[in-house]
Parts: C-alpha cells; sequence; structure tokens
C-alpha cells in the first residue's frame, strides 16, 4: 500500500488543476479547496496567502523539471557534458500539462515578478556551473539559451517550426555540444 499524499501536496496538485482548467486568474483559495476536498481554511493552513501558493507552485514545477533533468542524466555516459546533454534533453521533451502549467504561472508572475525568485537562482546557479561542462563558457551557455529560447517560443506557443525542424534543431544543439572538447 502507498503513502497517502501529504494535505500540502493534494492542495498544490489542486492548484495546478485549477489553472489547468481556468487559468491563473482563477486560482483562489475557494476553488483549490473545492478541487482538493478540504476546506478554505486547510489551504490558508499550508499557504497563508494567494502569494505563498503561487511560490509554491512556481517551486514545485522547477523541482520537476530538476527531477526530469536528473532523470534524464542517469540514461547519459559520464562525462562533462552529462549534465548539459541532460539540461537539454530535460528542455526538449517536456510534457503539454506542464508546459500549460508554466504558461499560466508565468502570466501570474508578469504581475508579480519576485514570484520568479526561485526560478532567478536556479539560473544564477545554472550558469555559475556551466564552465565546467567540457565546453568553453559561451558555447555551453549558447547551447543553454538557445534550448531557453526554444522552450519559451513553444511555451508561448509562438514557434514557427514544424516538427521535422524541431528534430533538425535538436539534433544540431546536440552536435554543437560534441564538436568542442
Amino acid at each position: 500500500m502507498s503513502p497517502r499524499p501529504h494535505s500540502r501536496e493534494i492542495i498544490l496538485d489542486a492548484a495546478e488543476i485549477v489553472v489547468l482548467e481556468g487559468g491563473a486568474a482563477h486560482l483562489t483559495f475557494e476553488a483549490v479547496a473545492d478541487r482538493a476536498g478540504v476546506s478554505k481554511g486547510g489551504v490558508i493552513y499550508h499557504f497563508p496567502s494567494k502569494e505563498t501558493l503561487l511560490e509554491a507552485m512556481v517551486s514545485r514545477l522547477l523541482q520537476c523539471f530538476t527531477d526530469q533533468q536528473a532523470q534524464a542524466a542517469l540514461d547519459l555516459p559520464e562525462g562533462p557534458q552529462r549534465e548539459l546533454a541532460a539540461y537539454v534533453m530535460a528542455s526538449l521533451t517536456g510534457n503539454d500539462e506542464t508546459r500549460r502549467i508554466s504558461a499560466a504561472l508565468l502570466a501570474v508572475a508578469a504581475n508579480d515578478p519576485k514570484l520568479l525568485a526561485p526560478v532567478r537562482e536556479y539560473y544564477r546557479e545554472w550558469f555559475a556551473r556551466l564552465e565546467g561542462f567540457g565546453l568553453r563558457f559561451e558555447r555551453a551557455a549558447a547551447i543553454s539559451l538557445a534550448v531557453d529560447g526554444l522552450w519559451l517560443l513553444e511555451l508561448l506557443q509562438l514557434s514557427p517550426l514544424n516538427q521535422a525542424q524541431r528534430d533538425r534543431l535538436s539534433r544540431e544543439i546536440f552536435r554543437l555540444m560534441e564538436e568542442e572538447q
């Protein structure tokens, strides 16, 4: 028998469903409580403000990405570029649900940039580590930024690429990692 999910996780699951179904504008304590099957007070106990709920959602999304990155690394050979390759793989293989949640949270964060503090910290640490990936910093940063740009275009549904073009671009990004040793 698997352990019962913690109330905080159930509430975060419910908040994600509310955002997916109605957008971030519909994220209210009442809507989350109804979806989670808890009282509004139960939501407030774990998340005293809407801001703390949104911060937790952003942190959870970031943790989901770092977990995907770690999982991708398990399938790659040891070496200095393993972490960068895992980053590329995790960025290029995200699922539609994660993208929709990300887009909704990005819309909220545009109105309150401090909600992105955990993401800023992640990128600060990430770029500080790029020197150690067996590539010149500039090349590793260009690869990272290319992947992030593609991810963002797809997140905002602005990418003009068809699937064949995207596949070729993905292969080119990986080739750039192999080219410089």
